[in-house]
């Protein structure tokens, strides 16, 4: 195995890219179909409207892709932690549908 791909085989590793990449995912959705409103007012549009779950779910499929490419070069660890985000989104769309 590369080295360089052996560095990377960490929890924290794969945790934070499974946190940033959905968050990049909202980024890009926002820039390619709301980007004539501010991101202030998409959000809070997007909050009124009870379609922050769901968007949200759609945004962390993207951690799908990655669990499966950390997982194919043999990286558990990192694919542990890209997991491990998954989770953190799904409790936070569960909590975010409670409420």
């Amino acid at each position: 195995m590369d080295t360089k791909l052996k560095k990377a085989d960490r929890f924290l590793v794969g945790f934070i890219i499974g946190i940033i990449a959905p968050i990049i995912v909202f980024i890009i959705y926002y820039k390619m179909y709301y980007d004539f409103i501010r991101i202030d007012s998409f959000i809070f549009d997007v909050m009124v409207k009870n379609i922050f779950a769901p968007l949200l779910s759609l945004c962390a499929v993207i951690n799908l892709g990655i669990f499966y490419f950390f997982y194919w070069k043999f990286l558990n660890y990192a694919a542990r932690g890209v997991v491990g985000a998954t989770f953190i989104y799904a409790f936070i769309v569960i909590i975010i549908k409670l409420l």
